[in-house]
């Protein structure tokens, strides 16, 4: 089992504010990074070092000291499992995957340092002149960084150093060299608000369409029983609203489409209630650390008239994705009479999602 430590008792000098309190999207930074590591198989515990007054459940809150090494050195001490994880409470766009790959190598190798190779061209300077190096000779270092708890902590309480960068240069001195994992490039430090700017966003798409079928089911759209005579043909219960939703959702968290995840082949979904489908949907975000920003919906349709019932589909969808009223607007259009939706023979829809 892991313990993960989140160092968050940063001045946050360069930022010149709390940057662990900026926002993405609906949410902070920190609240991000916390996120990241609560659904994650084998972490026994979450733990937050900070003296701020950030409060998260579940999450094991220590007082920080007055170095980052100090900080690590305590919420070390709080830890009880085999390994831990050492993660900066400013990276909260790590990855599920990239947490997974940590924790098998520290199992597998005792140790783990995502690390990343130079991109851009490098130079040291001199005296005020730059001097040119080979970039390939140098990389950089990302959190989380696994360790055997025991050995790491034996490094901190044997060093004499006060205020280390990294925990890293730590372990190399007083234990061994550690395992290298290649890191992320979306793992990204915020350091300024400028970082944020437009990094954290993502866009989806989804669209669907369906045949009106006088097969006694009732015509449901947004998890809304919408008064007509005709249902629409489906294996599930046909709600082409939802489905064209769970579409750009999926497609925004680079997740398979809902013919993939819900085939029409299985039985399992004859009939299937959508709304509950979209709350799976909803979960798969959760597990990926993804959330919704705002969601846009256009709804084709010549017949029946939705205007009505378009706030109570709004309201109906954000309850299932546990997200404000305002963060989903949906809207209704005809093709003036043209082809299948004009001929009244089908519903389409376009949904557009925005995550971060």
């Amino acid at each position: 089992m892991f313990d993960v430590i989140i160092v968050a008792n940063g001045k946050s000098m360069r930022c010149k504010t709390d940057k662990l309190s900026l926002n993405i999207g609906h949410s902070s930074v920190l609240s991000r990074t916390v996120n990241a590591f609560s659904s994650i198989k084998n972490i026994k515990n979450i733990i937050l070092v900070t003296d701020s007054g950030y409060e998260f459940p579940n999450v094991i809150k220590v007082c920080g000291g007055n170095t980052r090494t100090e900080s690590v050195r305590r919420g070390l001490e709080k830890s009880t499992s085999k390994y831990v994880l050492i993660h900066d409470g400013a990276r909260p766009f790590v990855s599920k995957n990239l947490i997974e790959k940590v924790m098998f190598d520290t199992e597998t190798y005792g140790s783990s340092i995502p690390f990343l190779k130079i991109t851009d061209s490098l130079r040291r300077i001199e005296n005020g002149s730059p001097i040119f190096v080979d970039r390939n000779d140098y990389v950089t270092f990302q959190t989380p960084q696994g360790f055997i708890r025991e050995e790491i902590l034996y490094a901190y309480n044997t060093s004499s150093e006060t205020d280390l960068y990294d925990d890293s240069q730590l372990y190399s001195i007083y234990v061994r060299s550690p395992h290298l994992t290649e890191g992320e490039y979306s793992n990204k430090k915020i350091t300024t608000p400028d970082d944020l700017y437009g990094y954290n966003m993502r866009v989806g798409s989804g669209f669907d369409v369906h045949p009106f079928s006088d097969n006694g089911k009732p015509l449901i759209l947004g998890g809304i029983h919408i008064p007509y005579d005709k249902g629409l043909s489906a294996h599930s219960d046909g709600d082409v609203v939802i489905h064209a939703v769970m579409d750009s959702l999926l497609s925004g968290a680079k997740q398979r489409d809902i013919g993939v995840l819900f085939p029409d082949t299985d039985p399992t979904f004859k009939n299937a209630d959508s709304a509950e489908l979209l709350s799976k949907v909803s979960l798969i975000l959760k597990r990926e650390n993804i959330f919704i920003n705002n969601i846009t919906v256009t709804v084709i349709a010549q017949a029946p008239k939705l205007s009505p019932f378009i706030p109570l589909m709004q309201k109906r969808m954000a309850e299932i994705l546990k997200i404000s009223d305002n963060q989903i607007n949906i809207s209704a259009t005809t093709t003036e009479k043209l082809g299948i939706v004009g001929e009244k023979k089908a519903i389409a829809v376009l949904a557009i999602a925005s995550l971060y």
